[in-house]
């Protein structure tokens, strides 16, 4: 790898690469919000306060199954790509976990019904624990979902006899203390993400300007700046673990200018909230620097993520199967419905918004008072 990456694969490679790394960073910006967020709700339940002060936990409530809806469809492109650029190690993980892998779609599924319940009347009218079951029921679905993927990627990064050591032990799990920094990064990256949706969250659904207050930034602020600053020693220690192939390539030609990305759009982060406390209101200019340093750093790690993977793997040996499935048609059929996707999605979003500025709040007559009058 002697050029920033995707650079200096061939092309089939470099274009599923692409593909697969974007991809993936819409996946994680969704998949941020319902695991940290999901956590965040045990510690609503657990406090059993009456009122929501900045309206964190309700927003949370509400849009939790939505959110998850998003991840989980955003989810799909990554999947496939990875199989393409992948085949041999990603299915032989798939095959050894085996019923423990599998586990992830009833865990997936019973934690999208919990969020649901967790809106119902039921949970309102018994108290404290049954939202206390609920959410740390929610909650672990989705952190067992994460470490089954984190642990299915680890193990399609091992050797033949690792995996031949594994299946004659016949073992559904796999273990390594690279584990422990790797979850811990990803799950402490998570809450700089949250802080920032439901920042947009609070001022675009705000009644008024009261909702914009200094307290609700100052705890966005600190959930963001702990967030990350867990995620950047974890990933340090994490890089320390790995073999030294790891880190060369990460600080290397091919990801150093990822890692000045990543470094950038953490700052761009830290600052931002910094300054938001100053101005004591949700602004959107200061919003907006912040979201775009947020979506820095998650495709700088979606990409140093990668590089990482490449630097065990011998990727060379892919090319030939990366070079057939470019050769196969369906890539205009591809783009031709991402657009009109795109586009349907936009138009949802605009009549959303339209209906919502034109609801009548209750302080403003509705038009057949009006006349009546």
């Amino acid at each position: 790898m002697n050029a920033p990456f995707p650079f200096g694969f061939p092309w089939p490679t470099a274009f599923y690469l692409t593909l697969y790394v974007v991809t993936f960073a819409i996946h994680v910006a969704f998949m941020h919000y319902v695991i940290a967020g999901s956590s965040y709700l045990v510690t609503v339940a657990v406090r059993n306060r009456p009122v929501d002060p900045d309206r964190r936990g309700t927003l949370l409530r509400d849009w939790m199954p939505l959110m998850l809806s998003a991840a989980i469809t955003a989810g799909v492109a990554p999947l496939l790509f990875v199989q393409i650029l992948y085949q041999k190690p990603y299915y032989t993980a798939n095959l050894l976990l085996f019923n423990r892998w599998m586990a992830i779609l009833p865990a997936l599924i019973v934690g999208f019904y919990l969020l649901y319940l967790l809106k119902s009347p039921l949970a309102t009218r018994r108290g404290m624990w049954l939202r206390v079951v609920i959410t740390a029921g929610a909650f672990g679905c989705f952190f067992f979902t994460g470490w089954s993927w984190t642990e299915n990627h680890l193990l399609s990064l091992q050797s033949n006899e690792v995996w031949a050591q594994h299946y004659a032990e016949g073992r559904t799990r796999f273990w390594t203390i690279t584990l422990i920094p790797r979850l811990i990064t990803w799950f402490a990256a998570a809450f700089p993400t949250l802080a920032i949706w439901l920042a947009w969250q609070i001022r675009l659904t705000a009644d008024d300007d009261t909702e914009n207050h200094a307290t609700v930034i100052g705890r966005l602020a600190l959930t963001a700046w702990i967030g990350m600053a867990i995620s950047v020693i974890a990933g340090i220690v994490l890089l320390v673990m790995d073999p030294p192939e790891v880190r060369q390539a990460v600080l290397g030609i091919a990801g150093i200018p990822w890692m000045l990305l990543g470094i950038a759009g953490v700052a761009a982060q830290a600052i931002g909230w910094w300054q938001l406390r100053g101005v004591g209101r949700l602004c959107r200019s200061r919003l907006t620097i912040i979201s775009a340093g947020c979506s820095a750093s998650i495709l700088a790690g979606a990409v140093l993520r990668e590089l990482m993977r490449i630097s065990r793997l011998d990727i060379a040996a892919f090319y030939p199967k990366h070079a057939a499935a470019a050769e196969v048609g369906g890539l205009v059929v591809f783009l031709f419905f991402f657009a009109v996707n795109a586009v349907i999605i936009g138009y949802c979003i605009w009549l959303v918004r339209s209906a919502d500025q034109l609801a009548p709040t209750d302080d403003a007559p509705a038009q057949d008072e009006v006349h009546s009058a």
